[in-house]
């Protein structure tokens, strides 16, 4: 992450949008490793904004933003106010969000407070529902086309047969990884994913909208009517076309079958909305969730960090039954 941008910088891109509005200050937004996002406080006549500045790809500020603007008609996210896909000097490209208030789904989980953890589980369940009725034509990245300015596919994230176990297959050949996991654990992994490919390639040609960061810190709430019910999600740079079950699986990655908190709440209210989930669906998710376990360890990390991820890892090999037990 950059240094923060002086106050002079900060209100000469609000200005682009709200030249009228006297910004008194700003402060950093804890929450974001990617991107730099700040809460814009002005005066009296003008609520705060989030401006958000794209470090680490300057192309995720039009994906983004697009994908909010289409979202937004059935599902809360962050209302964009303006945005420049260029940069600005040295200043990276920037939007200029709606700022919501309201605690993350970790701050409400840590309340112990079980009606809560319930509530706002349902709401969960119910918003991912909303997001995944947004289809696209195929899976695969996600972008701006130049001439139309609307989202397409650019990609696929991998080409040809059996992409997941193959995407999984490129964090495994990190040096960082494999000094973490030990050439034991990563061999493990191989084998385990691979094992899976017949099952997973069921779920090849899914093309709904997946967030791809659908954890605790990016989901915000609110209580209405005496209950909690998702405010805003965040943090769409990573969206892409494919299976909400990738998303299921993020949601439910710390949940504790035998401990239930988010369950059945969740997934209940998930498919009372219209999402889909198939009968072995509890093994899937977890097994899907490899790929994204496995990919967090080849950045930098925190030591606790990494234990975590480590042990997660383990728990999934270890709890998650082989294709073969599984299906007979």
């Amino acid at each position: 992450m950059s240094a923060l941008p002086n106050l002079d910088c900060v209100r000469r891109l609000v200005a682009r949008a709200l030249p009228r509005q006297c910004v008194l200050g700003f402060e950093p937004l804890t929450g974001g490793h990617c991107n730099l996002n700040l809460k814009v406080i002005f005066d009296l006549s003008h609520a705060p904004v989030v401006l958000r500045i794209y470090e680490r790809d300057p192309s995720a500020c039009a994906k983004e933003t697009e994908i909010l603007r289409l979202v937004r008609k059935t599902a809360p996210v962050p209302e964009v106010f303006y945005a420049e896909y260029e940069r600005e000097g040295d200043v990276g490209p920037f939007a200029l969000l709606e700022y919501i208030e309201g605690p993350t789904f970790t701050q409400v989980k840590r309340t112990n407070d079980i009606d809560a953890i319930q509530q706002a589980s349902e709401s969960v369940g119910q918003t991912l529902a909303a997001i995944g009725h947004y289809r696209f034509s195929k899976p695969g990245m996600l972008g701006l086309d130049d001439s139309s300015g609307r989202l397409e596919i650019t990609s696929a994230y991998v080409e040809g047969p059996d992409p997941i176990p193959r995407l999984l297959d490129t964090f495994l050949a990190s040096q960082k990884l494999r000094q973490r996991t030990g050439e034991s654990l990563a061999d493990r992994v191989h084998k385990y994913i691979w094992s899976w490919a017949p099952r997973l390639a069921e779920l090849d040609n899914a093309r709904s909208l997946v967030h791809s960061d659908f954890y605790a810190g990016n989901l915000l709430f609110k209580q209405l009517d005496g209950g909690w019910t998702v405010a805003g999600v965040l943090d769409w740079e990573f969206a892409f076309s494919g299976s909400p079950l990738i998303d299921v699986g993020h949601f439910l990655r710390f949940e504790r079958f035998d401990q239930p908190l988010r369950e059945p709440h969740f997934t209940r209210a998930f498919v009372e909305r219209g999402g889909c989930l198939p009968p072995d669906w509890r093994e899937v998710v977890r097994v899907l969730d490899l790929t994204a376990l496995c990919e967090m360890l080849t950045r930098e990390l925190p030591p606790e960090a990494i234990s975590e991820l480590l042990s997660l890892i383990q728990a999934t090999l270890e709890e998650t039954c082989w294709p073969s037990m599984l299906h007979g």
